[in-house]
């Protein structure tokens, strides 16, 4: 298949090198697909969509970023020591970017600490999560008091240490039920998994505790699809199905890597691929073997076996943990230091009556506002002229967005600019004592200690009770007093 070669342009990650078929950026937009994929080795969740007709790939830092499940506008992800909940919030994805259109912005809902427990795959079944506990040999749900509570564990397995005994890795459900899982050893032993990682892994049945399959070649990502149970023999780069009433398997495709991470979608497979190197790890493993290993994401028809399209990392990138194929045309994702999650809010549909988001100008320029009020307190002054600029654009006659940008304006020097904001406010309405309090305080930064007076006792006439300007005057006044009539 033709490939097409693009570097990562952002100067942080031009070490990320990749190749991609040239029918990649259609087939994402006939199909109004954007693809997530997880990578601990480099710290990156990784958006790749489609934009304008190019690949757009935009690279998210969070820590160590492994096992990874979206379904209905909800994404979970597990970072280093822990379990993240992020929600789709249409309304932020109206303002990620002025001019550019999204249609969906996933923005931290929920962050559970669960200690280091090596998560890998996930599930949410009837608004549970249930998520595979690796380090501890133990698929597990979320509650608030704890960590983690485990939900089951092989029979083979004693007590529960974080010692990794058997690699349990890959989950899915059937019917609305926990249901399989696939482990890379039958072992009880603190890493007893890796005695036989070429042929011991397994395929479980969580429900009778039966082995289905066993002798595979490190299995990953068991999915019950169409009534049958597929799944990744990661050892041997392939896609199979079993059968579970001729208790047969079929492999239906293979590709060049170590295959961990799988999503079906319609006739589709969208198979993570990793770059696995001769150690003692993956040492002995079929696909060691191959000439030529890569790193990516390949998508497979499930019907016919063939390639459809592919993404290859060259550089920068050698493993692929999770992958998932999201029904947004654009999308972006933030964390919790994002702007758009203080300003975002997710709330019950029977709580939507009486709990209204902002409509009228005045409720959509206040967090500006805020937010520029915040930054001028942090020092920021550039940045907070910037946000009372934005409430001003949304109700220009947002007076003390005015009053504000032109203390932070004096604050920087910018006087004539300062000056000239208060002056239209004057020039429309002289009875408004703040604008001459804000021209006092921009004379006085300014120097022009007579003006800036003139402008307190314009302010005190006005408002006789506004303490503000009198305490103003009041300095004003005693500095006149013990050294002259000008700061210059």
């Amino acid at each position: 298949m033709e490939k097409q070669n693009q570097h990562g342009a952002d100067t942080a990650i031009q070490q990320i090198k990749f190749d991609y078929a040239v029918n990649l950026p259609t087939f994402l937009k006939s199909t109004g697909l954007t693809l997530v994929m997880t990578n601990y080795q480099a710290h990156k969740l990784m958006i790749i969509g489609e934009h304008e007709g190019q690949l757009d790939i935009r690279y998210k830092n969070f820590q160590r970023p492994m096992g990874m499940y979206a379904d209905g506008g909800r994404l979970w992800a597990g970072f280093g020591h822990m379990l993240w909940e992020f929600a789709n919030f249409s309304s932020a994805a109206e303002k990620i970017e002025e001019g550019q259109h999204y249609d969906a912005c996933y923005l931290p809902l929920n962050l559970h600490v669960t200690g280091d427990i090596d998560i890998h795959e996930m599930e949410s079944i009837d608004d549970k999560l249930y998520f595979v506990n690796t380090k501890f040999s133990c698929l597990c749900t979320l509650e608030d008091h704890s960590s983690f509570k485990p939900f089951w564990k092989p029979p083979f397995i004693s007590d529960l240490l974080p010692v990794d005994k058997c690699h349990l890795n890959g989950f899915c459900s059937r019917d609305g039920e926990p249901r399989y899982v696939t482990a890379l050893g039958k072992s009880d032993e603190p890493l007893g998994w890796r005695a036989h990682k070429a042929d011991g892994g397994i395929l479980m049945d969580i429900q009778s505790n039966r082995i289905l399959l066993k002798g595979l070649s490190m299995p990953h990502s068991p999915r019950w699809y169409r009534e049958k149970l597929w799944y990744l023999e990661s050892g041997k780069g392939t896609l199979s199905y079993y059968d579970l009433a001729t208790r047969q398997s079929t492999t239906v495709a293979t590709v060049p890597g170590f295959t961990r991470g799988l999503h079906l979608l319609g006739d589709l497979a969208f198979i993570g691929v990793s770059k696995v190197r001769e150690s003692a790890t993956f040492s002995g493993l079929p696909i060691t073997k191959l000439p030529k290993r890569v790193a990516g994401i390949w998508v497979v028809n499930i019907t016919t076996g063939a390639i459809i399209t592919f993404i290859e990392f060259t550089q920068g990138i050698d493993e692929v943990f999770a992958v998932a194929a999201l029904p947004h045309r654009r999308m972006e994702l933030f964390d919790f230091t994002h702007s758009l999650s203080h300003i975002s809010y997710m709330v019950d549909d029977e709580d939507t009556k009486q709990v209204k988001m902002p409509e009228k100008p005045i409720e959509l320029a206040t967090p500006h506002f805020d937010k520029g009020n915040d930054l001028y307190t942090e020092g920021k002054k550039e940045e907070a002229i910037a946000a009372f600029k934005k409430a001003l654009e949304i109700q220009p006659d947002y007076l003390p967005a005015t009053f504000n940008m032109a203390i932070a304006l004096g604050d920087l020097a910018r006087y004539d600019e300062a000056l000239e904001v208060l002056q239209e406010v004057i020039d429309k309405d002289a009875s408004i004592a703040e604008a001459y309090n804000s021209l006092g305080y921009v004379y006085y930064k300014k120097g022009d200690i007579e003006r800036a007076r003139k402008n307190f006792e314009k302010a005190i006439e006005i408002n006789p009770d506004y303490q503000q300007a009198r305490n103003s005057l009041t300095i004003l006044l005693k500095e006149l007093k013990q050294g002259g009539g000008s700061r210059e």
